[in-house]
């Protein structure tokens, strides 16, 4: 019974040190890259070559940045980047949602598509999944708020015309 014991033991904590070790050569690296990023400002850079991705998922060119950075970094630090945005850029509420929405199925690419990879899992397939969801989950809400807006106005003009 302790012999089984200590093997479980063993394998636990080599395991984990394993798993832990594959993590820190991947994120480690990323968030240096990512910082390099961000205090060179090829983040809005890339954000101005890529604008017409803001105009089709229905968000101001302001949420792109923290897009970029939640889709490389992952939901936690791309919510901090949408808060800072928020507070820097005032973006509606509309843009936040649609941005959390597209940021949650498909947050942290490489590094997850990099770990889900060590373990066996086909990149191309999980990103490809990871991607339909997002955006079919993020133009679905935009026309959701779309057609909001739209029963606001008419109802606004309805409401002139008296």
């Amino acid at each position: 019974m302790v012999e089984w014991t200590m093997a479980v033991l063993e394998e636990s904590v080599f395991g984990s040190l394993g798993i832990i070790r594959s993590l820190v050569i991947i994120i480690i690296p990323l968030m240096i890259v990512l910082q390099i990023m961000i205090d060179y400002k090829w983040l809005e850079k890339l954000s101005e070559k890529t604008k017409w991705i803001t105009r089709f998922l229905g968000v101001s060119k302001d949420t792109l940045i923290p897009l970029l950075i939640g889709i490389f970094a992952g939901v936690s630090y791309g919510a901090g980047a949408i808060i800072f945005a928020k507070e820097k850029y005032n973006l509606s509420k509309d843009d936040i949602f649609l941005a959390m929405c597209f940021l949650l199925p498909l947050h942290a690419v490489i590094e997850t598509t990099l770990i889900f990879w060590m373990i066996g899992v086909n990149p191309v397939l999980l990103i490809t999944c990871r991607l339909f969801v997002a955006l079919t989950g993020t133009l679905f809400f935009k026309w959701r708020i779309q057609k909001r807006k739209n029963k606001e106005m008419n109802t606004l003009n309805d409401s002139t015309k008296i």
